[in-house]
């Protein structure tokens, strides 16, 4: 389906008043579908978390709200679902999108319409002289494909649910909704799904997990060089989004072992690597709409309402067309409403937290360090060397041999490079996570034409040794994780589109050889995920860039 450009000042008015100018500007691009499978590996749905190497992150509302500008203060989206019957919901987008669909269980199936029939009503430029309920119906068409493309995408990759049409009928003085906790509530329940046995897709927000993961985990982000001379000019009227704009497309890039790198790559991730505050140097040029919550971004569950309920998980909106959906969610929103009385006061860990501490004793035996056999190999190699290392005379030459061989796998893109004082003085442990789990294949996201892999959004923090409630919060985590898929997008706005700039690269071996079928290891909950033929390129290694005390 083309992307859509809205170009009509009376649309754009509609959006602002809505509060979505920020996702209305952000620009539009492909999900890596393995760096999405990658990450839902590690996705735990019992705290809503990755579970990562050095601890938990997770996506928060201030994610959400400076990648995408969406308002994370306002009214929770909740409400009925109790249109009756197909005739019903017809009836419903005549009302308020202009046209009837037909009766042919195609393009209405459910309460779920195709977004391509919607592209389709907006084809056509608005007439200079329309109606004002014209002019309603014709935004509301826009603004329901493009939440629905970016935001709430269901796993079918071509559809969008109805029911948001009922957060658009007041265009004239619309209520205030918080669109990020929605977008963020939904993206938690696609990613729990996906990290289950058996799933192979994921819908929701994945372009805003790709954005996280490349904001907080910058390793993992395409290097992107400027051609000599290039000056792109001041920070366009946009969200963070905008800055991977001419980040390579996944299909720019050689084919090869795209997942197999990410799994090895996070697997011998170093703390130092990880980015606790990328936001504080955007703030300044940042239009308001990214940061008009900032408030309320370290706003969380008090300790003793974090409670892990799997009823929530088991909750969707088959055979309850009846339900009062406020009433049987009745508590989470007295604790939405609530939010500015939880804010979080801490004072910010300057280093590394130390190996001993009580978040790393209660995180040790409930986390899984490895998702596959190549990345625990090459991990347990690299560990079990730093350790003998330390056991070694310095200046010996079994020492020099041993710093010698870890150097150069280092230099493969393996692991770390050995400092003086190899691991850090840190104990390596191999016994309690050296037992890999079973390996899942990419989960895929809907894209359409084609399917693919994805994953909601928050910002890192560093883990605490307690659940957390299914209600998304807004402070930073250091997370748990699994796989996940991703919609493609409606519209590509008043922006430049990606362009991708080549730049000589060297050649650099590939880490390590790869035994051709990978064997299955046993593991207490693995996901199950299908290929995709999609890559990164393993010659490039991205710059870590600086890092700031959270």
């Amino acid at each position: 389906m083309a992307n859509i450009q809205m170009q009509d000042n009376r649309v754009i008015d509609i959006i602002k008043l809505l509060r979505l100018e920020g996702l209305f500007r952000a620009p539009s691009r492909e999900i890596d579908h393995c760096l999405i499978s990658a990450l839902v590996e590690r996705w735990r749905p019992e705290t809503h978390t990755f579970h990562l190497p050095h601890g938990e992150m997770s996506i928060t509302l201030q994610d959400v709200e400076v990648i995408f500008g969406l308002p994370i203060d306002g009214d929770v989206l909740v409400g009925p679902t109790v249109v009756v019957d197909d005739g019903g919901w017809r009836q419903l987008c005549t009302e308020l999108l202009g046209f009837t669909p037909p009766n042919d269980n195609k393009t209405l199936v459910g309460q779920r319409i195709l977004i391509s029939r919607l592209v389709e009503a907006i084809a056509a430029p608005l007439p200079h002289d329309a109606t004002e309920m014209q002019i309603h119906q014709y935004a509301r068409c826009y603004i329901l494909a493009l939440v629905g493309d970016k935001l709430f995408m269901d796993k079918s990759g071509d559809r969008v649910h109805l029911m948001f049409l009922d957060f658009m009928r007041n265009l004239r003085d619309p209520p205030q909704y918080s669109w990020g906790s929605g977008c963020l509530a939904w993206l938690y329940r696609e990613l729990c799904r996906a990290s289950e046995k058996g799933a192979s897709q994921i819908g929701g927000a994945c372009t805003l997990v790709q954005y996280w993961a490349w904001a907080r985990l910058p390793f993992l982000c395409p290097r992107i060089e400027p051609p000599p001379g290039c000056d792109y000019g001041p920070w366009p009227y946009a969200p963070l989004a905008f800055k991977w704009v001419r980040v390579p497309s996944p299909k720019s890039r050689p084919s090869g072992m795209a997942l197999v790198h990410y799994r090895e790559q996070l697997v011998t991730m170093q703390p130092e690597q990880i980015v606790w505050q990328p936001y504080e140097a955007h703030f300044d040029h940042l239009p308001e709409f990214c940061v008009a919550g900032r408030d309320t971004w370290t706003a969380r569950e008090r300790p003793n309402d974090v409670v892990y309920d799997d009823r929530l998980h088991k909750i969707d909106l088959r055979g309850k067309v009846e339900k009062n959906w406020r009433e049987e969610h009745g508590p989470y929103i007295i604790s939405w409403e609530m939010r500015r009385q939880q804010l979080c006061y801490a004072p910010p860990q300057i280093g590394e937290m130390p190996r001993n501490h009580a978040y790393y004793v209660w995180y040790r035996p409930v986390t899984r360090k490895y998702v596959d056999r190549n990345s625990s190999k090459l991990d347990i190699m690299i560990q079990s060397h730093l350790a003998l290392l330390a056991m070694l005379p310095e200046g010996s030459q079994a020492h020099n041999h041993v710093r010698r061989v870890l150097n150069n796998v280092a230099g493969l893109g393996g692991g770390p490079a050995v400092n003086e004082h190899a691991n850090n003085g840190h104990e390596t442990e191999l016994a309690a996570t050296a037992t890999p789990s079973t390996s899942a294949a990419p989960v895929s996201t809907p894209t359409r034409g084609h399917r693919a892999t994805t994953s909601p959004s928050t910002s890192a923090a560093r883990g605490r040794g307690r659940p957390a409630t299914a209600t998304p919060s807004t402070s930073a985590v250091r997370g748990r994780g699994r796989r996940a898929t991703t919609p493609r997008v409606v519209t590509s706005l008043e922006m430049p589109p990606p362009i991708p700039q080549a730049s000589p690269q060297p050649e650099v071996p590939s880490p390590i050889p790869y035994a051709s079928p990978q064997p299955e290891v046993p593991s207490p909950s693995p996901p199950s995920q299908p290929n995709f033929n999609v890559s990164i390129d393993q010659n490039v290694t991205p710059p870590i860039l600086p890092e700031t005390p959270s």
